[in-house]
């Protein structure tokens, strides 16, 4: 109906049509995603005139990807951001399903491998709505990185052979299944984001780590923006940048509820 408000966690959105983006602009209703695709978001991006002449408000991408790593960058004093590095370890014992472990292997594009040199994490090049939703916001980024690091024993080979060879991809994808009960039971239950900006005035540093729970991160997002929308506070109307989805303040409240730590470096 319309001013309702949709939440959208049906992953992988690679394989996704807009068809509830449709829904929602026929009936007038408000719509937030965890679509972490680049290809999803430039889809919805390529209707933002469409969004914002029917008044209603989009926001894709409203996850721990683009949302909360948009809304640390603005609240990093470095000028105009050059680069950005995203890197994910997943609590991959709570947080393993069939959807994720699909678009992960739908997403590598790249043998590339990064450590970060101020986390203990290290991940392979995984494409991403970063890509996509921060140049948007900054042109002058020259590169948004996502490197995702399965925390999984065993895990690393299997998705390094899964970038070289697409039929690698649709055979991991068959078991994947398998590969989740696997990753629940070898995985760890402790989370960690690990964010480096470098920008015309500097480089900042960010880690947000928790022993259990850290997928909440993934959820903050979504959760303050629809909550938002379903009161009289609604905000900004049409296709929302991810760097105006949510608050600096409120999203570390909802950090620090569910203890989840956030440490600039």
């Amino acid at each position: 109906h319309p001013n309702d408000v949709l939440l959208d966690t049906v992953g992988p959105f690679q394989s996704r049509s807009q068809a509830l983006l449709d829904v929602a602009l026929e009936r007038g209703a408000d719509l937030v995603d965890l679509s972490d695709s680049a290809e999803y978001a430039r889809a919805v991006s390529d209707r933002a005139s469409e969004i914002g002449a029917r008044g209603i408000t989009v926001l894709t991408g409203c996850s721990a990807i683009s949302a909360v790593v948009a809304t640390l960058a603005r609240a990093s004093a470095v000028g105009d951001p050059l680069r950005i590095d995203l890197w994910l370890a997943p609590a991959s014992r709570e947080t393993a399903n069939v959807a994720t472990a699909r678009s992960l292997l739908a997403s590598l594009r790249s043998t590339d491998r990064r450590a970060c040199d101020f986390a203990p994490v290290s991940g392979m090049r995984v494409e991403s709505a970063l890509s996509v939703q921060l140049p948007a916001i900054w042109p002058s980024i020259t590169d948004a990185a996502f490197w995702v690091d399965p925390h999984t024993r065993g895990a690393g080979p299997l998705l390094a052979l899964a970038s070289r060879h697409a039929a690698a991809r649709r055979a991991l994808g068959e078991l994947a299944p398998i590969g989740v009960r696997l990753a629940r039971l070898g995985g760890t239950r402790e989370g960690i984001v690990a964010l480096r900006i470098e920008g015309a005035a500097g480089v900042a540093r960010w880690i947000l780590r928790a022993p259990v729970g850290s997928y909440l991160l993934a959820l903050g997002p979504a959760t303050i923006a629809a909550r938002r929308l379903a009161t009289a506070e609604r905000g900004p109307r049409g296709l929302v940048p991810a760097d105006e989805q949510v608050s600096k303040d409120a999203l570390f409240a909802y950090l620090e509820r569910h203890r989840i730590a956030v440490t600039p470096v």
